[in-house]
């Protein structure tokens, strides 16, 4: 495996607990084992973090889907996998709405829990990675000046420098000059890639 996992595994069956915990050993995934959906949230507290999360549905105090309520509130990022001895499509449609990423019965195949796990966790990291990309690109474009963003904003807008400095009354130079420090600060290499920058930051890509 290239990357280590850990993951979160959460059942107040004490003998799902102990079997999967086994089976994820072998197969060099790390697993921290909680009884209660509000041990593991305990965890949270003491910065304790997780690639995914794998819950019963059914358990005393928080439920699998209140849980999933709970951390997507949060704004939890790690993927979360639900697992029930007595689901229902209603359950099923419920859970993936609140957020969960898979939704599997029980008895169910390890070997299918494991590969939606990695599945989950790709998801999850790229996710990780993308959100740490547009935080990174936030912070560039707040270096702007209001009117580098200005001039931008009419670029990405597909508007020529001699356009951009008529609507903002000043020279097609002093465009240009505005223009490189934008591709300077941000980053981008060329128009191209401006505009898929100007799109992360309106969240339309």
């Amino acid at each position: 495996m290239a990357e280590a996992i850990h993951i979160a595994l959460i059942d107040d069956d004490a003998a799902v607990l102990d079997s999967l915990h086994l089976y994820f050993a072998r197969r060099e995934v790390e697993t921290t084992c909680f009884a209660v959906a509000e041990a593991f949230l305990a965890s949270l507290e003491h910065a304790a973090s997780f690639d995914c999360v794998v819950s019963d549905v059914r358990m005393p105090g928080l439920s699998g889907l209140d849980l999933v309520r709970e951390l997507r509130g949060r704004g939890a990022i790690a993927p979360i996998i639900l697992i029930t001895g007595r689901g229902d499509i209603d359950m099923a449609v419920s859970a993936i709405k609140c957020g969960a990423y898979d939704f599997i019965e029980k008895p169910f195949d390890e070997s299918r829990l494991l590969t939606s796990i990695l599945t989950a966790v790709e998801t999850g990291r790229q996710k990780a990675h993308e959100a740490a990309e547009l935080e990174q690109l936030q912070s560039r474009f707040r270096l702007l000046s209001a009117r580098q963003r200005q001039v931008m904003e009419l670029a990405v807008a597909g508007f020529s420098n001699k356009e951009i400095g008529t609507k903002l009354h000043i020279s097609p130079k002093t465009v240009e000059n505005h223009r490189a420090w934008v591709m300077e600060r941000v980053g981008a290499k060329n128009l191209a890639e401006l505009v898929r920058m100007a799109m992360q930051l309106e969240g339309r890509s």
